[in-house]
């Protein structure tokens, strides 16, 4: 388990995973489009604070999930204290029969720094995630 000060920006880099469709899903918005989501590609979201409750902003509208699987109900990044996830954590859903993953806990200030979702992303093969912190920064890189 890996600990933080403070994190201002969160990043989802797929570092050599498969191609995936991914849905940012905001706050008072409608259904969004798809973003194709490769290798070398990175999403970045602001992270900002009420007390100590994160949330998550990209293009200024709050964060409610990055789903990475295009709209599947499975393989879910759901951001802290929004209708998918009412704690103040990051949450994966990943598929199959494995359990959510609280990955960011911005109340002890720890994360999860590697898991793998063992269905894969939007059916593919097995995934590997891992988190790193840099000032600030948090990236989460996906693999094979």
């Amino acid at each position: 388990m890996g600990t933080f000060e403070t994190m201002t920006l969160y990043r989802v880099r797929n570092v050599d995973y498969n191609t995936i469709g991914v849905k940012i899903r905001l706050e008072g918005t409608g259904d969004p489009d798809t973003i194709s989501f490769g290798p070398g590609d990175v999403l970045s979201f602001d992270v900002v604070y009420s007390g100590s409750d994160a949330k998550f902003k990209y293009g200024g509208h709050e964060v409610q999930q990055i789903d990475l699987n295009d709209g599947d109900s499975s393989d879910d990044l759901n951001t802290p204290n929004h209708d998918h996830n009412d704690h103040n954590t990051l949450r994966y859903v990943p598929g199959a029969s494995e359990g959510d993953l609280d990955i960011v806990d911005f109340s002890s200030k720890t994360y999860v720094e590697s898991f793998n979702d063992k269905d894969g992303i939007d059916g593919g093969i097995k995934a590997n995630f891992e988190q790193t912190v840099s000032d600030d920064i948090m990236t989460l890189e996906i693999s094979q």
